[in-house]
């Protein structure tokens, strides 16, 4: 750098800055959360309080909600009070709440099934003129978490925001490898490669019966491709595809190979690996909340499996986010409390403490579960992955989750053709899409 024309352009800039100071004052900076000072606070600071509903505490504990949110925004902004509400209770649904006028200022979901709810019962607000006003920058985040937001509400607005995401691994058991003295799995490996590794695991030993690998759910291989469920030209089933003909293919053989059965997804998967520690491979996502609780297991982590095109590509964003209810009388001061939880403050916290950050920064992607000390050794950077572009969801989903589910079933149990598993799960699904419309 030429460090005398630095200094130069740094002096020019510093007198025209006081030229206009003296004529109107010179512009804020902005602070980490991408926010000017200019115009930050309110005329009156009135105590306000900002509820937030969460569908469960799978989101946030007690204490992170206090931890990521409460206490930033009250050090932040003091005349703000955040109180947290669970919303999934009986009495307390998300319609039951819209018909008693009382949905809470921020509601936190996922991306992936959560937003088209809010879509049905109107609740979601632009936030662009709120990002403008407030000086938040976007450019901060990761492209494919806005990208999703977008892909949730197949509007090209911003409706919510995401604070983190999920990230995805392929867990393995070491003991499992060291006993049969298999090489342990490497970052970047295919499903073709990790399925074979799965055949040198899976066996009977003394009794106890040994299973190479569970893919878990099949719609996460799908999304590695950004398959969706529904066609979005015919508002029809759109799992009659090659993609998804591949993602079923895939599972079958994983499942097919001899021992490897029943299918399991989720806690039942889960709790094969960790507790029963009877399982090789599991490819999941965040488990480390639950992996805490068994700090003398011998496990670490590798990428997450991929296809041989898409090298490095892990499934779409599974995102957290917070939408600003419409309903809100308080949408400043929401949306406050939503740019506190993304500042670099709380982001870096939250990478420190093991969950993945949406902001692109280097820094705090690089610190992520470095206040883990049981994390100490393991494979940290096998969750820096890229995301595929993400699908476009429907209010359909959830049904073509378990259509797929069913399909993969049929296809191990029942021994059907991909082919056919796959026809008969669409036609099950358009039933049910045809059930949900004729119910609005």
């Amino acid at each position: 750098m030429n460090t005398r024309k630095h200094t130069y352009w740094k002096t020019a800039g510093l007198a025209v800055c006081v030229m206009v100071t003296l004529l109107s004052g010179c512009s804020s900076k902005t602070d980490s959360a991408g926010q000017a000072d200019a115009g930050e606070k309110p005329a009156e600071q009135k105590p306000v309080t900002i509820r937030v509903g969460i569908k469960s505490q799978g989101y946030l504990t007690e204490d992170e909600f206090k931890r990521y949110i409460t206490e930033p925004v009250k050090k932040k902004y003091p005349w703000i009070t955040v109180e947290m509400s669970i919303y999934n209770a009986k009495g307390s649904k998300l319609s039951e709440l819209v018909a008693a006028g009382n949905v809470p200022d921020i509601v936190i979901t996922n991306n992936v099934n959560g937003m088209p709810e809010f879509l049905d019962l109107d609740l979601v607000t632009p936030l662009d003129e709120l990002i403008q006003k407030h000086r938040l920058d976007l450019s901060r985040l990761e492209p494919q978490a806005v990208e999703a937001v977008k892909a949730a509400t197949q509007r090209q607005d911003i409706t919510a925001l995401p604070y983190a995401r999920n990230f995805h691994a392929l867990y393995y058991n070491k003991d499992i490898f060291d006993k049969f003295a298999v090489p342990y799995p490497k970052d970047g490996m295919t499903w073709d490669q990790v399925t074979e590794l799965a055949k040198k695991l899976t066996r009977d030993d003394n009794g106890t019966a040994y299973r190479g690998l569970m893919p878990n759910v099949p719609e996460r291989l799908a999304a590695q491709l950004s398959a969706p469920f529904v066609n979005p030209a015919t508002n029809k089933a759109g799992i009659e595809t090659p993609e998804w003909k591949r993602v079923l293919d895939m599972t079958t053989a994983i499942h097919s190979i001899p021992g490897n059965s029943p299918i399991l997804f989720n806690k039942e998967a889960s709790d094969l690996f960790y507790k029963e520690r009877t399982l090789a491979m599991l490819a999941d996502i965040n488990l480390l909340g639950d992996l805490s609780a068994f700090q003398d297991f011998h496990w670490d982590m590798v990428s997450f499996p991929v296809w041989p095109e898409l090298p490095g590509t892990s499934p779409g964003i599974d995102a957290h986010l917070m939408v600003l209810s419409k309903t809100s009388s308080n949408k400043d001061d929401a949306f406050r409390v939503i740019s506190a939880v993304l500042s670099d403050e709380v982001q870096m916290d939250m990478s420190r403490q093991g969950r993945y950050s949406v902001l692109k920064d280097s820094k705090i992607k690089d610190a992520f579960g470095l206040d883990l000390t049981w994390m100490a050794g393991k494979n940290l950077k096998a969750v820096n992955m890229t995301p595929a572009k993400p699908y476009a969801q429907t209010v359909y989903d959830k049904e073509g989750i378990t259509a797929v589910r069913n399909a993969l079933k049929a296809s191990v149990k029942d021994g059907k053709d991909t082919n056919t598993a796959l026809r008969e799960a669409a036609e099950a699904f358009n039933k049910k899409i045809d059930e949900i419309n004729a119910g609005k």
